[in-house]
């Protein structure tokens, strides 16, 4: 028999039961209080709220960081999240956190002060151009025969192959070729130091004086150490100090065979005009010299002497930039011979100009240039000439090619 009340008593439970089991929309509130307190009972779904939370105030990291962003726009909701996925979140995070993406950019080429390599990290270039190649302007190498005071970086190795020309004589045919292939390797980032070893080619024919010949041959060996004591983005000038003991085994002017042993003393001043386009730089170079001749000497009878000689040098150079991998400039160079190692008789003195030229061929790689011509003289002997022609040459060449190792 059909009985209402008790169908209507069914009918209640029925849907009491079904709005029990519906779950409830979470408030911004409740998810607080929620994270709270399960956080305080592991086990729950607590530490997804919590990582949620943090993600969310990963924002302060930074332009770059993409999971503080989205972490503070997402509702913060407690669904169950894959072991992969939590993983993922992570990650995210850290990316918020660091802000590794943001507008400082990446280190690419600078000049090596300070003030330049912050011009090089705002500049967004390659941060792997920064691991490889010489950046910015070292002054070492854009004057000509002029240097710089500048060194490498710690711990930086270069090759370097140097050849300096010198051509014509009164009369007659002169061409003498000195070269110096080196490695250099940066000890600190103001202490430099160099090994390498001397060839030496002589063309000399009809020349007064000079014995005929023509070939190349080894010619010793030298080391150097270079001292860097100011630095020009510190003091407003840079200022080093180098010492180069030399061994030739051949006559760097008639190229007969010998014996000499020098010492080249070099002071080393420059000065940036512009930042990173205009360079200034001057060189003050004692070297004194015992050189043991073996020919025969009339006076003592004997086939071996020694002479003892000292030269001096005076150089000023400028050069400029005409595009970041491109310097131009002109250099003076006063040269003079002395007869003792104490600059005791003057033998000979000229004076050269001429202009240079540096370029960077590659990332790691650089070429200097240089022409000069005498254009005034005097040799003790020769006091009527207008040149020096007896101790020098008309003109005089470099050619340096530096590759970073």
């Amino acid at each position: 028999m059909f009985k209402p009340k008790i169908w209507l008593r069914l009918g209640a439970l029925a849907v009491a039961s079904s709005a029990t089991a519906l779950p409830k929309p979470i408030l911004a509130t409740e998810t607080q209080e929620y994270s709270k307190e399960a956080a305080r009972q592991p086990g729950t779904a607590g530490p997804v709220l919590a990582q949620s939370g943090r993600r969310g105030a990963g924002g302060e990291g930074g332009e770059g960081g993409e999971g503080g962003e989205a972490g503070s726009s997402r509702p913060a909701v407690a669904p169950k999240v894959a072991p992969q996925q939590q993983q993922k979140s992570q990650a995210k995070q850290r990316r918020g956190l660091g802000g590794e993406g943001g507008e400082g950019g990446e280190r690419g080429f600078g000049p090596r002060s300070k003030r330049a390599e912050t011009r090089g990290r705002q500049s967004g270039e390659g941060e792997g151009e920064e691991e490889e190649g010489e950046r910015g302007v070292n002054t070492r190498y854009i004057f000509g025969f002029t240097e710089g005071a500048d060194t490498e970086r710690a711990r930086e190795k270069e090759f370097e192959n140097d050849t300096v020309g010198r051509l014509g004589k009164r009369s007659g045919t002169y061409t003498a070729l000195q070269n110096k292939s080196e490695v250099e390797f940066g000890v600190t980032d103001n202490v430099l130091v160099e090994f390498g070893l001397f060839g030496s080619y002589h063309r000399i024919q009809d020349v007064p004086d000079f014995d005929d010949r023509n070939g190349a041959r080894f010619d010793g060996a030298f080391a150097e150490l270079k001292y860097r004591f100011l630095d020009r983005d510190v003091h407003g000038f840079g200022m080093a100090f180098s010492v180069e003991p030399e061994w030739h085994r051949y006559s760097e002017l008639t190229g007969r065979f010998e014996n000499s042993y020098a010492v080249e003393l070099e002071l080393l001043v420059d000065k940036e005009l512009i930042p990173g386009t205009l360079f200034l730089a001057g060189n003050l170079v004692y070297e004194p010299e015992a050189v043991l001749a073996k020919e025969f000497d009339p006076d003592t009878g004997q086939f071996t002497k020694w002479e003892r000689e000292s030269n001096f040098q005076a150089l000023g150079a400028i050069s400029g930039a005409v595009t970041p991998n491109l310097f131009v400039g002109a250099e003076v160079r006063y040269l003079a011979k002395y007869e003792g190692n104490f600059l005791n008789h003057l033998e000979g003195r000229a004076l050269y100009v001429g202009p240079t030229l540096y370029a960077r061929l590659s990332p790691k790689s650089t070429i200097t240039l240089a022409y000069s011509w005498q254009v005034a003289g005097k040799a003790t002997e020769e006091p009527d000439q207008k040149l020096d022609l007896l101790n020098f040459e008309r003109q005089q060449f470099r050619v340096r090619w530096v590759s970073e190792l």
